[in-house]
């Protein structure tokens, strides 16, 4: 919502369904998912133009191919579920998926350092996987 001269403000009235639609991060993160369960999360995703989904490391390459030329973007996590990996892991993960196609990375820091008050050491390893994103050729 906007209260600036000009710009539109948006309410439930006033919100299309395409403007809803692009607000949804499609998840498809279960453990247990199929290669057609990402499939079909897919071309769901697709049909309705949601704003990306969200897929497994593994899962990356086969979502880019599905989703290439659609509006939908692919992204995946690092680090995930706990954010236990170590930074050189999650810069490594970052990389890779990347190169496989992801345009969004969702990391999880390490929250027992946070929790330790470690907070140079999350700070770190949020940097090193930033940099990592931000040195791509993507």
């Amino acid at each position: 919502m906007s209260n600036l001269p000009g710009v539109e403000r948006l309410t439930v009235a006033t919100l299309s369904y395409e403007q809803v639609a692009k607000t949804i991060d499609h998840s498809l993160l279960r453990p247990e998912l199929t290669e057609q369960d990402v499939i079909t999360g897919c071309e769901l995703a697709a049909r309705y133009h949601v704003a990306s989904v969200c897929v497994k490391p593994c899962d990356v390459p086969l979502a880019a191919r599905l989703l290439a030329g659609s509006d939908v973007l692919v992204g995946t996590v690092i680090g995930f579920p706990h954010g236990s990996s170590t930074t050189a892991s999650k810069v490594f993960e970052a990389q890779q998926a990347l190169t496989d196609g992801a345009v969004e990375l969702d990391m999880v820091i390490t929250i027992g350092w946070l929790r330790s008050g470690r907070d140079d050491a999350v700070s770190q390893d949020i940097r090193a996987v930033v940099a990592a994103a931000a040195g791509s050729s993507r």
